[in-house]
């Protein structure tokens, strides 16, 4: 009876433990979805930050606990980064792949189309890929060659990287976007020539544009004027605030923001969309991290949770973003900046911005256009996909607007705000407005993870025990039984 018990108790705790590992495995599937379909949608931009990858330095600390914990992350993000490459489940869209009626040369497009309709256009990480602004180069490679395992180049089976430091060209937009972050070539003070050119060297620049043209069927075709194009400023935050170590850096940097400045001055119904590490200022307890700068003896910067006040409206006004992508802060974070002529001009202030959180009250109609008052910019701080912030990831799309006045919606889950609309109303009504989406997705922290892995691993243990016991019971029961001799006939004399 007990022994009954027991094997019903464990029949129950495998069929948790199948249903945890399943739901590991197919999480992005089941969960994650994109808002538009793959034809509404012509950007999809799977966003993941500050991953920060460890290596040499924690395995002298901890010894082999830090061999074991270095392999589990390595496994957990690169799980968490497959998984994001083809994120919902489109049963429909899947199912009409097979029962396409047509040609084959029809039926196998619309096959491929199906595969396709859930993976990105875009990869973003935004900064801190790995702490490497105080490791020799023989550790940097190191850990270069566990990062491109674990976040290889969807564009390419060999895993190179875009954006090569010896590119010219600015507008070719790769499909792998890294973003640099203080822990890859340090703040202020501890930037250098040298760092930097490391990082570039494999990475790319860390200063950098691409462009992407809108599309939109209802402009006649070569009209290059009335051509509208999402931009993508990729921006290296560590060098805006100063001083800085080498202030030559810091200027170019500034004469880069200033060149992409230009950009709606000159295309006043194009859109950017800029990717940072560093956030925006915000007032202490919109976010977890408070706006805090630590500065040496030199005043050169040692750690800096939010751009300066001054930098941050300087961008806002001059660079006049649609949107914003950054990470730093491990929690996360989602704002909307606002600007409020009017009520600044009752008032005699001087033109700032506030921030406030994300929620459907406060994304109000306006971004940048000549006869807009109020406008709004929001700010998306990823949360970190290190284990023990819940491995997070984000889903970013954008997508054309017939209509004169635009839906941008955006919606997210989990630690961040819940879904919200917002209408634009940017540049030339004739022309395409632009709605963007946002969706936080979190996967499981690192205690829920090593829950599943030890109950599963208990469960198999558990089942192999009994199947050897059985084997070796029936074994026994074979070897210790006497075999029947067959009765001797007796022969009649005759």
């Amino acid at each position: 009876m007990m022994l009954r018990l027991l094997l019903l108790i464990l029949r129950a705790v495998t069929g948790l433990a199948v249903v945890g590992t399943v739901s590991l495995q197919s999480y992005a599937r089941l969960s994650c979805h994109w808002k538009w379909s793959s034809k509404d949608s012509f950007m999809r931009m799977v966003v993941f930050a500050d991953p920060q990858m460890e290596g040499d330095a924690k395995i002298a600390r901890l010894g082999k606990r830090a061999v074991v914990d270095l392999a589990f992350n390595d496994a957990y993000m690169h799980h968490i980064y497959r998984s994001m490459m083809a994120p919902s489940w489109t049963p429909l869209e899947t199912l009409s792949s097979y029962l396409f009626l047509g040609d084959s040369s029809s039926s196998s497009s619309s096959s491929a189309s199906s595969s396709s309709s859930t993976a990105p256009t875009h990869v973003s990480i935004l900064g801190d890929l790995f702490s490497s602004q105080w490791i020799d180069d023989t550790e940097f490679n190191v850990r270069l060659a566990r990062y491109q395992s674990i976040f290889p180049d969807p564009a390419t089976t060999a895993a190179a990287y875009s954006r090569a430091a010896s590119q010219e060209e600015d507008n070719d937009v790769p499909v792998l976007i890294n973003v640099t972050g203080n822990h890859d070539i340090g703040y202020g003070y501890d930037i250098s020539q040298s760092r930097l050119d490391r990082w570039e060297q494999v990475f790319g620049k860390s200063n950098f544009m691409s462009s992407v043209v809108i599309p939109d069927l209802s402009l006649v075709e070569g009209s290059v004027d009335s051509v509208q194009r999402l931009h993508l400023i990729v921006l290296n935050t560590m060098l805006l605030d100063g001083p800085s170590s080498d202030e030559s850096l810091r200027s170019d940097t500034w004469e880069f923001l200033q060149r992409a400045s230009e950009i709606k001055a000159v295309h006043p119904n194009d859109k950017i969309v800029l990717l940072t590490h560093i956030p925006f200022h915000k007032e202490q307890g919109i976010c977890v991290d408070a706006p805090d700068i630590r500065v040496h003896w030199d005043s050169t910067i040692i750690e800096q949770t939010m751009l300066t006040p001054n930098t941050t409206d300087w961008i806002l006004e001059h660079l006049k973003p649609d949107f914003v992508l950054n990470g730093h802060d491990h929690y996360g974070c989602d704002v909307v900046h606002i600007r409020d002529q009017h009520k600044q001009e009752e008032a005699h202030a001087q033109i700032s911005w506030s921030a406030y959180p994300t929620t459907p009250s406060n994304l109000l109609s306006g971004t940048y256009s000549s006869d807009s008052s109020k406008i709004v910019v929001r700010e998306v701080t990823q949360r970190s996909m290190m284990a023990e912030f819940g491995g997070y990831a984000g889903l970013f799309e954008a997508r054309v607007s017939r209509s004169s006045s635009s839906s941008s919606s955006s919606s997210s889950s989990g630690e961040q705000n819940p879904e919200a609309e917002v209408e634009t109303n940017g540049g030339d009504s004739t022309l395409s407005n632009l709605e963007f989406h946002y969706t936080a997705c979190g996967f499981y922290n690192d205690v829920q993870v090593w829950t599943v892995i030890v109950t599963d691993l208990i469960v198999a243990g558990l089942w192999i025990l009994i199947a050897l016991y059985k084997v070796l019971t029936s074994t026994s029961q074979g070897s210790h039984s006497t075999p029947v001799e067959a009765p001797e006939k007796k022969l009649k004399m005759a």
